[in-house]
């Protein structure tokens, strides 16, 4: 029988930052993952062809220059690094017009006003104050167990403090339409905060500010995003510990109320003398562990935990030349821009995508966000050759159920190179050396905590955000079952940050009084 300090059920990037950090502070951790790679949302591989890199997840890593990973776990020593191009987003208009936001201030004001001087002064202003002055406040509420709506009013006094806090009530369309007036650029910032698994209902409204915080801070993942989970899995092994792929875990052991080990599928138990930790999703933790040992409002949340009403549909390209836009005519810095948005034309168009995908209907207009990676970084396709991609929002299911998607592949992927060839019109059959669809019921399959297509494990509504992420009694990480952590993206923080790992390598080391070679982040604090 196997024996650890530490056993951590789940190998995506936030229960290995978990592991890295803690193997950094001396313990002997087992990571564990039931698919056949590690990597969870934080994978990379050759769908399309031989040598064109896919990213299947995670694609944007957001503001992960200011993540304390990179300097706590010396991870460009391990083989990680980033890249943040100039033109980090763009959006693409049917009629031919094209909006770019740069990491140049001046860039990307010169760009909106083009369409509106108000909202280019709007933008500088909204820059300044949560991009660059709020921009420390942003990370340490990442970096730090949640607050709780009172103590965090507490912590933001001032004038800048308050107009923060007023977002709080409203939901994501009212947050940025008290901002912006042009409707290309209301419907960007609409489209950026569904991307993240927000929904339009009140009390979203926060989630603005913090996408504006982070909006010129996109960084794609030299190599593939695979690479983040290949160097935090060095870091664990150069600590003595071990990662195993293809290991499910069936239960998590507890003895007197203590995890004291799992047991994987095939009867073998490894023992924890310290601690057990899950980086999968909290509804699965409980039932693994036993959802006898959890108060009854802690089940009745998990237990109808909201996934969210919408998915993704990936379509993946490999390509003899980069999309070239139509709208490039308008602005040539849309063809640079890293995080591109198109298939919409107004409001009224996202709202109708959105409820289509709540009913289950593949939407009228497809619309989304992708990228051409290989621009950036040439390593993602073979020498003169392109890879680029596109994700539409989509439903999980389809009028015939998820399945449907299987069935619909061909007719679902002609309609999406439809859509994107009218607006980059050199995606002809002779650009386009092939595709792969990357459907919602794809996304399950491949990663079981992802369920409904979920790809941050759950939606952004005001039940699941902050202090009630997964729920208030299990916000710091911690568990009623002694020595039972959550690590997970079910958890506060979530995206491809490594903040809820983060969060429980802090938990973990306080409650078992082991030193940190890392200083943590400070905890929020504004003065106004």
């Amino acid at each position: 029988m196997a024996t650890f300090d530490g056993v951590i059920v789940g190998a995506g990037h936030n229960g290995l930052t978990l592991g890295a950090y803690l193997a950094r502070a001396g313990m002997k951790v087992c990571v564990l993952d039931a698919a056949p790679r590690i990597g969870g949302g934080c994978s990379t591989e050759d769908a399309t062809l031989p040598g064109f890199r896919c990213n299947l997840h995670s694609n944007f890593y957001i503001a992960f220059s200011s993540s304390p990973l990179m300097r706590d776990l010396e991870l460009h020593r391990h083989g990680f690094a980033y890249i943040e191009p100039p033109v980090q987003n763009g959006v693409a208009m049917r009629d031919g017009t094209a909006l770019t936001i740069h990491k140049d201030i001046e860039k990307t004001c010169a760009s909106i006003g083009r369409f509106s001087r108000r909202d280019a002064e709007s933008f500088r202003y909204l820059s300044e104050t949560y991009a660059v002055k709020m921009r420390p406040f942003f990370t340490s509420l990442l970096y730090n167990p949640p607050l709780a709506p009172d103590e965090l009013r507490s912590r933001l006094p001032g004038p800048e403090g308050r107009e923060l806090l007023a977002h709080a009530p409203l939901d994501l369309f009212q947050a940025v339409d008290r901002h912006f007036e042009d409707q290309r650029i209301r419907t960007l910032f609409k489209l950026l905060m569904h991307v993240t698994t927000g929904e339009n209902v009140p009390g979203t409204g926060l989630i603005f500010p913090m996408i504006l915080a982070s909006i010129t801070h996109l960084a794609l993942p030299a190599g593939g995003s695979a690479s983040l989970s290949h160097a935090l899995a060095r870091v664990i092994e150069a600590g003595g510990g071990t990662v195993r792929a293809g290991a499910p875990v069936r239960e998590i052991v507890v003895e007197a109320n203590r995890a004291t080990g799992v047991r994987l599928a095939d009867g073998t138990r490894i023992d924890a003398t310290q601690f057990v930790a899950s980086g999968i999703d909290a509804p699965r933790t409980m039932q693994l562990a036993g959802a006898q040992h959890f108060p009854e409002p802690v089940r009745e949340k998990l237990n109808a935990w909201h996934w969210g009403d919408h998915s993704l549909v990936k379509i993946h390209l490999a390509l003899n030349a980069p999309p070239d836009y139509a709208a490039a005519k308008f602005d040539p810095d849309i063809n640079r821009a890293f995080n591109i948005f198109f298939g919409f034309d107004d409001t009224e168009q996202v709202v109708r995508c959105f409820e289509q995908c709540r009913n289950n209907e593949f939407p009228d207009w497809p619309m989304g966000n992708g990228a051409c990676n290989s621009l950036f970084d040439p390593t993602y396709a073979p020498q003169g050759k392109h890879a680029a991609f596109w994700w539409p929002f989509a439903p999980y299911a389809l009028p015939g159920g998820p399945e449907e998607w299987d069935r619909r592949k061909p007719e679902v992927t002609a309609r999406l190179l439809e859509v994107w060839r009218g607006y980059a019109p050199n995606l002809t059959p002779e650009n386009v050396l092939a595709s792969f669809l990357f459907t919602p019921i794809d996304i399950e399959r491949g990663n079981a905590a992802m369920q409904r297509g979920a790809v941050r494990l759950g939606a952004y509504v005001p039940s699941q955000l902050g202090i009630n992420r997964p729920h208030p009694q299990l916000a710091d990480n911690r568990t009623p079952i002694d020595g039972l952590y959550l690590c997970g993206s079910s958890c506060h923080g979530g995206g491809a940050n490594g903040g809820p790992g983060y969060n429980a390598a802090n938990a973990i080391t306080t409650d078992l009084k082991v030193a940190r070679p890392w200083t943590p982040v400070a905890a929020p604090e504004w003065s106004g």
